[in-house]
């Protein structure tokens, strides 16, 4: 396959949409890799200033938030997209039900984390020593989700499962 042409894209106006997909799923969890482990360095960098450079401690509680949001994306990443394409037609009473209800609870749990960095954010302001611990946890978090909802939407190998773009 050829590679993108932006120019022939704008005369023409078509895009093959099969070779941004497999770009998508090639690419996808790699970018989604890089983001989570940018959210973790975030707050390791964070952490590291407030020890090397303010040194003044921290609550623990301030950790909370990341790894919620760790905990999101490993629960976001359990369920396999297929499970939601397929739910609708097993045997099984209210299949499709319990995947998108665990789904629901997944992103129910993202946004708690995010709201606790929020939180974070707005309790280290208050102290103006612990300002960084505060960006560095929202960004965090923000880079965490970012990633599990990229890993969800273009995994690898799950291009058979029949639930291929993001638009169906």
């Amino acid at each position: 396959m050829a590679p993108f042409n932006l120019a022939r894209w704008f005369i023409e106006g078509e895009v093959d949409y099969d070779w941004w997909l497999g770009q998508l799923q090639s690419w996808g969890p790699v970018v989604a890799g890089a983001l989570f482990g940018a959210g973790w360095w975030c707050w390791a960098d964070a952490l590291v200033y407030q020890k090397a450079v303010v040194g003044s401690p921290y609550p623990f509680s301030y950790n909370w938030p990341g790894i919620v949001a760790t905990l999101a994306l490993v629960m976001i990443n359990l369920l396999p997209r297929r499970d939601l394409a397929e739910a609708g037609d097993s045997l099984e009473e209210g299949g499709e039900f319990r995947a998108r209800l665990w789904l629901f609870v997944s992103f129910l749990i993202a946004a708690g984390a995010v709201a606790g960095s929020v939180a974070v954010l707005i309790a280290a302001q208050q102290q103006k020593e612990l300002a960084g611990l505060g960006v560095g946890s929202v960004l965090q978090c923000g880079l965490i989700l970012l990633s599990s909802i990229l890993l969800w939407a273009f995994r690898s190998g799950e291009s058979s499962s029949g639930y291929g773009y993001i638009t169906h």
